[in-house]
């Protein structure tokens, strides 16, 4: 018995797009995004795709415009966005044009004719990450932010940088500004390779995606310079870490600890007196007629918090 191949339908334009005057006023990014969307609809379908060959320019302005020759059946007898057509095709092969020159699309090599393109790595990494919001689209923003919230393992998944692009497409949903995104050399409060550390640690007695959560979010505060965030996280991991040592307090960690060393114990007492002391600062005194607010040096506890770490990561391993 043959295999029988489900092919999902070509989307039109329209379908994205349902009048000219929204192709006319979308901007070249968003519109090569679609025009993406809609030139990988046809993997498999002929016409605009060609099995060897690829995709053809050419091909898919005749089929946009209903005047395609010698590619089977007619998909339409006029064009796709009737007297506006001239308009919209220029502004279509404008968007081509972007998602060559931005590499997401290139020239097919060894083809005479220059418009038959492929899609690149680059352009099939844009398509899965377009793929993974219309998913998180048709979740809703709620239902992926609680995810998220909760360690993005049930319904965001994937790699840390998944769960990252989620939470940008939350903060987009929600009308709020992008994070400043770390750049190398860049000072971060937890160290990046810290943090890969623990993710890749397994516990068969703790649960520590609030861990690697709350260092996450520590991290996100400092950049985004939350500084009474970052006290009040700074104080919440040292209240939540202490079972790993075998003690129900930070306060008896700090003193009773003997595992890592003096230095150890020092760093810990520096924290227990310093960063929870700051931290119950901001967080239990009222307001008050006259206020001061921290500077990023108030809050900044970070080689302490990479020694306690670091402990965490050797004693769990």
């Amino acid at each position: 018995m043959k295999d029988i191949i489900t092919r999902m339908p070509v989307r039109d334009l329209t379908s994205f797009l349902s009048t000219a005057e929204d192709v006319l006023a979308c901007d070249l990014p968003k519109l090569g995004e679609i025009l993406l969307l809609h030139l990988n609809s046809w993997k498999d379908q002929g016409k605009v795709w060609q099995p060897v060959s690829g995709l053809n320019r050419l091909y898919f302005v005749q089929v946009m415009e209903g005047t395609e020759r010698g590619l089977g059946q007619p998909r339409r007898n006029a064009p796709e966005y009737g007297a506006r057509q001239p308009a919209v095709t220029q502004k279509m092969q404008e968007a081509w044009n972007w998602l060559d020159k931005q590499g997401f699309l290139m020239h097919k090599p060894d083809e005479p004719s220059s418009d038959w393109f492929l899609i690149t790595g680059e352009g099939e990494k844009l398509l899965s990450k377009l793929g993974r919001e219309a998913h998180w689209e048709k979740l809703g923003v709620d239902r992926v932010k609680h995810d998220l919230l909760n360690g993005g393992f049930r319904v965001v998944g994937g790699p840390p940088e998944n769960q990252e692009a989620a939470w940008e497409w939350v903060r987009m949903k929600e009308n709020k500004p992008p994070l400043k995104r770390a750049v190398a050399g860049e000072w971060v409060l937890i160290a990046e390779s810290r943090l890969d550390e623990l993710r890749a640690l397994t516990s068969p007695q703790f649960d520590l995606r609030k861990l690697i959560r709350l260092c996450e979010e520590l991290n996100i505060a400092s950049r985004e310079e939350c500084h009474l965030a970052t006290a009040m996280l700074t104080r919440g991991l040292l209240d939540h870490i202490p079972p790993l040592f075998g003690y129900p307090t930070f306060k008896e960690v700090a003193n009773n600890y003997t595992g890592g060393g003096k230095s150890f114990k020092d760093s810990m007492q520096h924290l227990e007196g310093g960063a929870r002391k700051i931290a119950d600062a901001h967080l239990h005194v009222p307001i008050r007629k006259s206020e001061t607010l921290p500077a990023a040096q108030q809050v900044n506890f970070a080689p302490y918090l990479d020694v306690l770490l670091a402990e965490i990561v050797r004693i769990t391993r």
